[in-house]
């Protein structure tokens, strides 16, 4: 910087000359306008000087590092040869005198390629090229400088000699805007490498490593120095030596803001309007537009939807955001608000009620009931919402089947929907999407979604899915495209060129690089009839958009950049509200600044229901600002963030709970976080199980460090119990589910004992399912009952009642569990919410379907067609299934009594279905039990064996509902037996005994010894005789003591056979 009074140059850090004291010209932070000392503002922009003088209110108290940002730079060292001999017995200011003029010159070079000497070394000078402020061609400007350094060198009459190092890499380096008041800090391993890189250049020479070669070797000409150890590094690096620049590298930067004309995208826009016009004639099909950011995926889908609204079609639109991993079922929840409800969060509760009632009438009577179900999804106060104990999968089926009928619903009329942004899809909205997908087949309804390539869906492998690759744009829609914002005057003919070829394309990118010359004022005029403007000495063309936009940003005042890195914590859309929260800046500033970054194009209003809002231009923005600001910053906004959130959403608190639970953990604040994702997880469970068992694991991580407190603890607790019983639903296996079991256990001991009886219920029930025994089960829920009784808990006590009336079911002993059932149903009145909660469903629901199969098996089938008459006519969305399921085998059980065929295949389908809808590995391996008993009552023998001998398999490789292995053993022996294949009856009969001996399950123990009678009898084989009559012995006793009479149908035709042979 040069003074003004004195003639003297400065480093551009000075504010004051430090030649004669006066004040020195102020740069410009936004347009780079050089302005007399005391402007107040920019004479080239207008913007106001004062700003750079401070920072906004929302930093006030920060520490310093918190101001500091992670920064691309390219660090130059460079010093002179042999100084010590030059200033051997000169006085101090001899030496002065001897040695400044060199780092004059040195850093007049550093200053006329834009770069800043942090620090001069006596001898030597430290500068930085892209710090404090990012400049996209940091590498080859800094290049530049050492060699106009070297020449300037080589001219001098002193022989003075130098040598200089690059290197580039990352740093933490102050905030741009606090150049003006301090030496700029740096901190970085980056810094300490460049220093050791001038001893490894002779004098003269000019020493780079190849983290700088390979930013400019398309610029710079090279030689190699070989691989050399420097001190303080453990292994040696490749290093080079700059010789000059390549002919014709640099080039002026400009800058055009205009939207342009939507080229290259002809085929494209006719294949989406061909597949809307074929609804009418056609299937409908779904297309998706896949291609990388910056293509144009959103401009096209923009496109297709004016064309669409023109011609009066309607268009609805859902998009994923940027956290969509935190914030599961927003797309849901936004596109069934806005696009089908038409309600928003702050509409009166009462008529959001009416809305959503009349257009559920609308779809047909059957939905009407679901209005509490969905009231409760959509955050609407309702008074009849549904049970806080409604299965997950349950819930999350019926309201997938309500966005179902609603989109075919109005897939009668022509229509569109728009889902943007798969890629950022979570993982329960991706079921949404497929939902969508299924629906839109057979309607007048055109689906088109976009995403980035690395995103992949199983419903693309559809006969009805198409898709559109978006590639770049040709070489000739690319030069069209920079010409109409640039302009076509002659003199700008090579930077259009080299726009066109380093944009490759992207029209994203070819229209940044356009706004960063003009930025730099390397072009001055308006958009399409830009002119040369100022020089520059940025070769202007950033070798990514992500370079692009952190130039942009770096180039805006201090306010303008507080509120942007603010923003960019909060997501990529985000309200006033919240932001004027964090931020604390006056309303009038905050409006004012607010309408320069939307100028800027950083920014863009948008309408919303939740009260005002904006959105970040693109979403690498809104990457780039919050990726360049450091954790210690970034730290403080989160947990500002998430205080926002809760002050003004209280009533959406499940809603956002995930997100908050992100900002806090980024914040540090891990307590706040495990609290949010533990109610992330219960929100999320009623939807899905596997989700919330993500957020539980995630709670489990998150207290893993904490220091121990009640209220830690019994998270902990919760979590683990959680994780077991939700991973059983989703085909969790004993093994899998025993350390948290265990882990909760041991801490419940310690600290709360009231989880300990449903701890061990749960252990027991889980090793159940995956092979255990079951007497090992009853023992499990006695000694849960054992404790519960000692603490006088009704609800609870009626709950291991139910849960021992299974348990007495699986170990075969009826009498027994009719007795549990009993003392369940006396008590289930007093079963308390966090039970039902915990299961999953409700208890009363579970202990009438066990019931009603304890009484089918003792053979009194009335009462049992009662129990199951019951769970049947109960609103499917208000049950769990696998608790439903139960009335449906329980008929296919009756069914095999009385043989009666339609009973059977009817039930058994309706398991199938179940299990299909719920995608639930458990009822699978019910559904294949029962369709095989079905079939086998049909008189369809080879049926019943392939589909009960793939249920076999299928629990065996899933480890999943083995308790019923045994009884499926059981009846492949019987229809084996019954298709005349005597000796394979025998065989799976043995199996099926031993199996079931050894997991203590008397009744397919019974069944099987009953039918290897038979088969023994059957094979005329007189030495079997004696065996045949003693296992119909100890069938009679087996029945005897379990009390299934319906197993003396088959005893008795087992005596006639052998009555037949004597």
């Amino acid at each position: 910087m040069l003074c003004e009074r004195c003639g003297g140059h400065n480093p551009a850090t000075n504010r004051f000359c430090h030649g004669c004291g006066a004040p020195l010209p102020l740069r410009c932070p936004a347009c780079s306008h050089i302005n007399p000392s005391g402007s107040a503002f920019c004479g080239g922009c207008g913007a106001s000087l004062a700003q750079t003088l401070r920072r906004p209110h929302s930093l006030a108290g920060a520490d310093g590092a918190a101001l500091g940002e992670l920064k691309q730079v390219t660090v130059l060292f460079a010093d002179l040869v042999s100084s010590t001999e030059m200033v051997a017995g000169l006085t101090a200011e001899g030496a002065m005198q001897r040695l400044k003029p060199a780092l004059d010159t040195m850093c007049d070079s550093v200053e006329r390629f834009d770069g800043t000497v942090v620090r001069t070394l006596g001898d030597g000078i430290l500068a930085f090229f892209g710090a404090p402020r990012a400049q996209e061609g940091h590498a080859l400007l800094a290049c530049e400088a050492a060699l106009a350094m070297r020449d300037a060198f080589r001219a001098r009459e002193d022989a003075m000699s130098i040598r200089i190092g690059l290197h580039s890499g990352e740093i933490v380096a102050d905030a741009p805007l606090l150049e003006t008041l301090t030496e700029p800090g740096a901190y970085g391993l980056t810094i300490h490498l460049a220093s050791r890189l001038p001893a490894n250049a002779d004098s003269g020479e000019i020493c780079l490593t190849e983290d700088t070669y390979r930013l400019v070797r398309s610029f710079c000409d090279v030689g190699s120095l070989g691989r050399r150890r420097l001190r303080g590094l453990a292994e040696p690096i490749e290093l080079y030596l700059l010789k000059s620049l390549k002919p014709a590298v640099a080039s002026q930067q400009f800058r055009g803001v205009t939207l342009a004309t939507f080229r290259g995208r002809d085929r494209e826009m006719m294949l989406l309007q061909r597949t809307l016009a074929a609804v009418e004639t056609e299937r409908s099909r779904v297309t998706g537009i896949v291609g990388a950011p910056g293509t144009g995926k959103s401009r096209l889908c923009f496109e297709f939807a004016e064309w669409c609204r023109s011609r009066f079609i309607p268009v609805f639109e859902a998009r994923a955001q940027p956290y969509g991993a935190a914030s599961p079922l927003q797309p849901v929840l936004e596109f069934l608000r806005s696009t089908y409800f038409n309600i928003s969060p702050e509409d009166d509760p009462d008529v959001a009620v009416k809305q959503i009632a009349t257009h559920l009438t609308e779809l047909g009577s059957t939905f009407e009931a679901d209005l509490g179900l969905v009231c409760d999804f959509l955050g609407v106060k309702h008074g009849q919402g549904p049970p806080s104990w409604l299965n997950p999968k349950a819930r999350n089926a019926r309201l997938l089947d309500i966005v179902r009928h609603m989109v075919r619903q109005r897939g009668a009329l022509a229509s569109v929907v728009i889902i943007e942004d798969l890629h950022w899809l979570d993982q329960v909205s991706e079921e949404f999407v497929a939902t969508v997908v299924d629906a839109v087949i057979g309607t007048k309804t055109v689906l088109i979604v976009n995403f980035r390539p690395t995103y992949f869906a199983s419903w693309m492998q559809g006969p009805q899915y198409q898709q559109i690759e978006l590639a770049e744009l040709s070489p000739t829609n690319t030069h069209e495209l920079v010409d109409e914002l640039l302009g076509q005057r002659q003199e700008l003919s090579d930077v259009r060129r080299r726009i066109a070829e380093r944009s490759g394309g992207n029209p994203f990118f070819a229209e940044e690089l356009i706004r960063s010359l003009f930025e730099h004022v390397a072009t001055v005029g308006k958009p399409g009839d830009y002119q040369p403007g100022l020089p520059s000495n940025s070769d202007g063309l950033p070798a990514t958009v992500q370079a692009v936009i952190q130039a942009r940003i770096d180039r805006l005042t201090a306010t303008e950049r507080d509120l942007l890195h603010i923003a960019a914590i909060i997501g990529k859309e985000f309200q006033l509200a919240v932001l004027q929260t964090v931020a604390n800046l006056p309303p009038l500033e905050m409006e004012a600044t607010l309408v320069r970054l939307c100028t800027a194009e950083m920014l863009q209003p948008r309408g919303g229901q939740d009260g005002q809002s904006y959105s970040f231009r693109h979403p690498l923005i809104q990457e780039v600002a919050y990726s360049t600001q450091l954790r210690a910053r970034r730290s403080i906004l989160h947990s500002r963030v998430a205080r926002a959130i809760e002050r003004f959403y209280p009533e959406r608190l499940d809603e956002f709970s995930a997100l908050l639970s992100h900002h806090f953990e980024e914040a540090g604040e891990t307590h706040g976080a495990a609290e949010y994702a533990a109610r992330a997880a219960r929100w999320i469970g009623s939807t899905s199980p596997a989700q919330a068992i993500k957020h539980w694991h995630k709670v489990r991580g998150l207290l893993a460090g904490e220091s121990r407190s009640a209220t830690r603890d019994k998270l902990v607790i919760v979590a683990n119990s959680q994780i077991a019983w939700l991973g059983w639903r989703e085909g969790m296996t004993s093994e899998q589910a025993k350390p948290f079991i265990r882990e909760a256990l041991e801490w419940a001991r310690d600290i709360d004992d009231s989880m300990i009886p449903m701890l061990l219920f749960v252990e027991g029930r889980i090793a159940g399912a995956s092979g255990g025994q079951a007497d090992a089960y009853v023992t499990a829920v006695k000694e849960a009952l054992a404790l519960s009784e000692s603490r006088q808990d009704s609800g609870r006590t009626a709950t291991l009642n139910a849960s021992l009336s299974q348990a007495y079911g699986w170990a075969g002993l009826l009498k027994e569990a009719l007795a549990a059932n009993d003392a369940a149903l006396a008590g289930v009145s007093s079963v308390a919410d966090f039970d039902h909660q915990f299961l999953g469903y409700k208890v009363e629901h579970w202990i009438i379907a066990l019931r009603g199969r304890i009484l089918a098996r003792l053979g009194s089938f009335d009462e049992a067609r009662r129990c199951f008459d019951r769970i049947l006519t109960i609103e499917p969305a208000l049950i769990d299934p696998t608790v439903q399921f139960i009335a449906n085998q329980g008929y296919v059980d009756l069914a095999w009594c009385v043989g009666d065929a339609g009973i059977a295949i009817a039930h058994a389908q309706r398991v199938l279905d179940l299990a299909t809808r719920q995608a639930s590995p458990y009822l699978r391996a019910y559904s294949l039990v029962c369709m095989g008993i079905a079939h086998g009552v049909a008189g369809n023998y080879r049926a019943a064996i392939q589909s009960l001998s793939e249920g076999v398999d299928f629990v065996r490789a899933a480890r999943v509902a083995m308790e019923i292995e045994p009884e499926m053993l059981a009846n492949i022996a019987e229809y084996q037996l019954r298709s005349g294949e005597w000796e394979a009856s025998i065989e799976k009969a043995k199996e099926a005994i031993d199996i079931a001996k050894d997991r203590h399950t008397r009744l397919p123990e019974c069944r099987a010894m009953i039918t290897l009678a038979a088969a023994y009898a059957a094979s005329e084989d007189p030495d079997r005789s004696e065996e045949a009559a003693m296992l119909v012995a100890r069938a009679e006793a087996a029945i005897e003591a379990t009390g299934a009479s319906i197993y003396r149908r088959l005893l008795e035709e087992a005596r006639r056979q052998l009555s037949l042979r004597a």
